[in-house]
């Protein structure tokens, strides 16, 4: 029997992760700033009580972080020191924290989650698929598919949010929050509203019930691609990538510059990031 209860936790959940993807996107407008400092945290913090998520301190947190950014070019500006301009510690495109590189395995594994329930990506967005924004409004169209499904009567979905948060959301986190920490440039509502995520994430993820082998499995690729992101490059990584390069006959004059360094060093600058979709509260 349906239950409207469901529904409506459903729904909320969706609304809810919406809301969090919306404010991880570049904020390249006015409409964007007023969003995030008059709108948000109140959104938040209705549905967080509803849903049963403790984040009402770490809400009122982000309420003074986003109150001492006067203007949308300052916001911009400190999103952009955060998230985009080189050398940049913080990494939006989170798989690096569980691969150790861009566009790892871990990519890989979340586009064909993605694909499996028919998710494409968006002409206007050019990021990757493991971009926060991303995941987090996967999360909210599974909850939200989810609600529709259920009032319907129809199946679900191919994928659970609470096993997507778990396989990669809860596994980032702790690396995403302690860079933010660090981050001493000024004001920083993306580090509260990064703690509001884990108490959600907290009170959602859930471990998919998988048969032994399989579980097995997928602990010791998720054990070797932690093993690859603490490790590193190493040199032998970096002979092997010149090797390569040359074998190629491609240049390798680039290697020797530290990654952080090879805009400035090369004279490149940094391009205006995609901005967020049309329609949203906070773009």
């Amino acid at each position: 029997m349906m239950d409207a209860r469901d529904i409506e936790s459903l729904t909320e959940r969706g609304e809810f992760y919406l809301c969090l993807a919306r404010a991880f996107l570049t904020p390249h407008t006015v409409q964007a700033f007023d969003g995030l400092r008059d709108a948000l945290a109140d959104d938040l913090g209705e549905l967080a009580a509803s849903l049963g998520y403790a984040c009402a301190d770490t809400l009122a947190d982000y309420r003074a972080a986003i109150a001492a950014i006067p203007d949308p070019l300052t916001l911009l500006e400190r999103y952009s020191a955060l998230f985009v301009t080189p050398p940049r510690t913080i990494q939006i495109n989170t798989a690096c924290y569980l691969d150790g590189a861009l566009n790892g395995g871990t990519v890989a594994a979340m586009d064909e989650a993605y694909r499996r329930c028919g998710v494409e990506r968006g002409a206007d967005f050019h990021d990757l698929s493991d971009h926060v924004s991303v995941q987090l409004e996967f999360v909210a169209l599974l909850y939200l598919r989810s609600a529709q499904a259920l009032e319907a009567g129809t199946p679900l979905p191919p994928a659970h949010p609470e096993h997507f948060l778990h396989d990669y959301v809860a596994r980032w986190l702790p690396a995403f929050i302690r860079d933010l920490e660090a981050a001493h440039a000024g004001p920083n509502p993306w580090l509260p509203l990064t703690r509001v995520l884990a108490a959600a994430v907290a009170h959602d993820a859930c471990a998919e019930t998988l048969p032994t082998a399989e579980l097995r499995a997928r602990r010791a690729i998720g054990k070797a691609r932690h093993d690859r992101a603490m490790r590193g490059v190493t040199a032998e990584d970096m002979a092997f990538i010149a090797r390569k390069l040359r074998e190629k006959g491609l240049s390798t004059d680039h290697l020797a510059i530290p990654p952080e360094l090879r805009d400035e060093v090369r004279g490149y600058s940094r391009g205006t990031p995609p901005g967020p979709r049309k329609g949203s509260r906070y773009e």
